[in-house]
C-alpha cells in the first residue's frame, strides 16, 4: 500500500481493520516491530517462501544469512557448522545468535534438521521442496575437499606469517573459530605490521580470518553475507583490524567485483596452490559423488588424487580412509569383474530405514553378489569387537534384508565381508570365530591387511598396485606399527 502512494499511518489503519482477514507468521519480528502477513491460503508455497525471502532481504539480514548462507552450501551443512554458515554473532548483546536463528526457522518450518546414514551429527536443511538440495554424497564429498583445502590454506597462511603459528584455530577441531563473536573456517591471531598497533607499551595482534566454499561458483549473495561477516566483527570500537580471505573453486565475475569493491581478498585454490591441487581437489569430489563408476574404470585419477593430496600435512589419514572403499572397490572389480557399486544406499521399503553399502560387486554369472564393508584403519589402530558385533548383528542382516525385497537380489547368493587394512582385534577375531558363518541364502566372512595383501596379487594393474602399495601397505607409518 505505501509503494501505492498511501501513508503509512492509513495503510497500518486499513491493515488492522482487515485484522480477520489475514494471519501474522508468528515468532518473527522485524524493523520497528513490523510483521510478515500473510492469507491463510498462501501458507507454504514458493510464492510465500519467495516473499518471505524479500524481507528477509530488506529488514531481516539475520534471517536472510541463514537461508543465503545455507543456498551457498547445496542447501545441507553440519549442524556444527551452522554458525560459520549463517554468520551471525555468538553472543552480542541484541543481536540474534546462530541458536536462535535456527530455532525460529524452524519453527515457522523454513529450516530442519535430519539425521542421516553416515554422518557423525545433524544435519541442517531446507524444509520446503522447492529449495535445490545437492546429493548427499556430493556433499560429504565437498566437506572433505573443503577440509583438505582448509589444512593446506591453514599451513600457507603459517608459513607466510598471516597468522601466529600455534594459535591457528580451524573449522571441525576442538575449539571453533570465532574472532569477535562471529565464526569463521579459519582464524588466527596475526602480528602481520598493517593490522597491529601498539597500546600501553604492548602489541596488540590482528586477526586472520578465511572461510572456504568449494561448491559451485560462489555468487554475490554469498560473497555480501560474508562481508557482512566482516563488518559485524569489525563493528565493536575496541576489535583490532581483521584482515579477510573468501577462497572458492571459482567466483561469478560479479562476486568477484562485488569482494574485491569491499576490500575482501577473494581468490580460488589454482590462483593460491596452482592447477594440480585444484584438479586433485575437483577430482576428489567427483570420485567420491559418482557412487564408484569413476574409480571402477579410472584408477590413474584414483592415484592423481591421493598422491597430490595426501602431501598435504594432516590431510592423508583422513583422505585415505574416505577413498578406502573406492580402492576396495576398484580392487575387486580389477579381480572378480563384474558390476561394482561403492557408496550405495539402499532403503527398505517396508520399514523406510536406510543404509549405506560401501562395496557392492554383482558377479557376471549373475547368481551371486559380494557385500563388503571396509574399515580403514590408520597406523596402530585395529578393528575393535564393538565393530565386527555391529557389522554382524546388525548390518549384515538388515541388508540381506533389504536386498532381498529387491527381485534382482530375491534369489542371490550374497557374501558379506569385512576388510580392512589393519589387524583384527584379538577379541574381536576371537569372537567372529565363534560365530556361525553360513546362513540360508548369505554368508559372512572377513580380510585383515594382510590377507587384502595377498588377494591384491592378482591385480594387473599399475596404479591400483601403486595406491595399495604406497598408501595402504608399504606405507612408512603403517611399517613402524607391524
Amino acid at each position: 500500500m505505501i509503494d501505492g502512494g498511501v501513508a503509512a499511518p492509513t495503510a497500518r489503519q486499513r491493515l488492522n481493520r482487515a485484522k480477520s482477514s489475514y494471519k501474522m507468521l508468528a515468532g518473527l519480528a522485524f524493523e520497528k516491530r513490523s510483521r510478515f502477513i500473510y492469507l491463510e491460503d498462501q501458507y507454504g508455497d514458493q510464492k510465500f517462501w519467495a516473499a518471505l525471502e524479500r524481507v528477509f532481504r530488506a529488514t531481516g539480514k539475520s534471517y536472510w544469512g541463514a537461508v543465503s548462507g545455507l543456498e551457498s552450501r547445496g542447501g545441507w551443512c553440519l549442524k556444527s557448522h551452522f554458525p560459520i554458515v549463517c554468520g551471525a554473532p555468538l553472543n552480542r548483546s541484541k543481536q540474534l545468535s546462530p541458536d536462535r536463528i535456527l530455532e525460529r526457522l524452524a519453527a515457522i518450518n523454513l529450516l530442519k534438521e535430519e539425521v542421516q546414514e553416515g554422518f557423525s551429527e545433524p544435519l541442517i536443511t531446507f524444509t520446503p521442496h522447492h529449495y535445490p538440495t545437492i546429493e548427499l554424497a556430493n556433499m560429504r564429498a565437498i566437506l572433505l575437499a573443503e577440509y583438505v583445502a582448509i589444512l593446506a590454506i591453514s599451513d600457507w597462511a603459517k608459513r607466510v606469517g598471516f597468522g601466529s603459528f600455534g594459535k591457528f584455530r580451524l573449522r571441525g577441531g576442538a575449539e571453533l573459530p570465532v574472532v569477535s563473536a562471529v565464526a569463521w573456517d579459519i582464524t588466527a591471531p596475526s602480528y602481520m605490521r598493517p593490522i597491529v598497533s601498539a597500546r600501553g607499551g604492548s602489541i596488540k595482534p590482528g586477526f586472520f580470518v578465511c572461510d572456504v566454499n568449494l561448491h559451485a561458483s560462489v555468487d554475490v549473495d554469498a560473497v555480501k553475507l560474508f562481508i557482512r561477516k566482516h563488518d559485524m566483527a569489525s563493528a565493536p570500537e575496541k576489535v583490532a583490524p581483521i584482515l579477510p580471505f573468501f577462497i572458492a573453486d571459482g567466483f561469478t565475475p560479479d562476486a568477484f567485483d562485488a569482494a574485491r569493491s569491499a576490500g575482501i581478498i577473494a581468490t580460488t585454490i589454482e590462483q593460491l596452490f596452482g592447477k594440480e591441487l585444484a584438479e586433485a581437489l575437483r577430482g576428489l569430489v567427483q570420485l567420491l559423488s559418482d557412487t564408484g563408476a569413476t574409480a571402477a574404470v579410472n584408477p590413474e585419477k584414483l592415484e592423481m588424487v591421493l598422491n597430490e593430496l595426501t602431501r598435504i600435512e594432516g590431510a592423508a589419514q583422513n583422505l585415505r580412509g574416505d577413498l578406502f572403499e573406492l580402492v576396495i572397490g576398484n580392487l575387486v572389480r580389477e579381480v572378480e569383474d563384474g558390476f561394482l557399486s561403492t557408496g550405495k544406499e539402499i532403503t527398505n521399503t517396508q520399514t523406510g530405514r536406510k543404509a549405506e553399502i560401501d562395496v557392492l560387486l554383482d558377479f557376471p554369472d549373475g547368481d551371486k553378489s559380494l557385500v563388503i564393508e571396509c574399515k580403514a584403519k590408520s597406523p596402530g589402530s585395529k578393528v575393535s569387537l564393538s565393530e565386527v558385533e555391529k557389522w554382524y548383528s546388525e548390518r549384515v542382516s538388515f541388508i540381506a534384508e533389504t536386498l532381498r525385497l529387491s527381485k534382482h537380489y530375491a534369489d542371490k547368493e550374497l557374501r558379506f565381508e569385512l576388510w580392512s587394512n589393519g589387524l583384527f582385534h584379538d577379541r574381536a577375531l576371537e569372537w567372529l570365530k565363534k560365530q556361525p558363518t553360513k546362513f540360508d541364502g548369505h554368508s559372512v566372512g572377513w580380510k585383515d591387511g594382510t590377507e587384502v595383501k595377498e588377494y591384491s596379487g592378482a591385480v594387473k594393474n599399475k596404479s591400483t598396485r601403486n595406491i595399495l602399495n604406497e598408501h595402504y601397505f608399504n606405507h612408512p607409518l603403517t611399517k613402524l606399527t607391524k
